[in-house]
C-alpha cells in the first residue's frame, strides 16, 4: 500500500506542475498614441487618433520619462494587459502640448 500511495502523490504533483506551466502567458506590449482627456488617481483616460477613449492604469512599475501627463498632453503609452484584464501602463512618454 505504501508504494501505491507514493505513485499517486508523485503523479498528482506532476499533474499540478504541468497545469501551472500551461497557464503561463507571455505579456505582449502594445503602443497607444493619443491626448489625455482626464486623470483620476492612478487612472488615465486617453482619446486616440481615431476618437476612441481608452482607460489606462498607472502602477508602481510604470516608468515616467519626465512627469505625469496633464489634461491636453499628447502621449505615447506602452501597455500590457494585467491579470485583471486592465490596460496596465509600462511607460508613458509625453510628446507635447497643443
Amino acid at each position: 500500500m505504501g508504494n501505491g500511495k507514493r505513485i499517486v502523490v508523485i503523479g498528482f504533483l506532476i499533474l499540478i506542475v504541468f497545469s501551472l506551466l500551461l497557464n503561463v502567458v507571455e505579456a505582449k506590449a502594445s503602443v497607444y498614441y493619443g491626448r489625455v482627456i482626464a486623470t483620476e488617481g492612478n487612472m488615465l483616460q486617453v482619446r486616440g487618433n481615431n476618437g476612441r477613449v481608452s482607460v489606462f492604469w498607472i502602477g508602481h512599475r510604470t516608468h515616467l520619462d519626465s512627469r505625469l501627463p496633464f489634461f491636453g498632453d499628447r502621449v505615447r503609452i506602452v501597455y500590457v494587459k494585467d491579470k485583471l484584464k486592465r490596460n496596465a501602463v509600462a511607460r508613458v512618454t509625453i510628446l507635447g502640448r497643443r
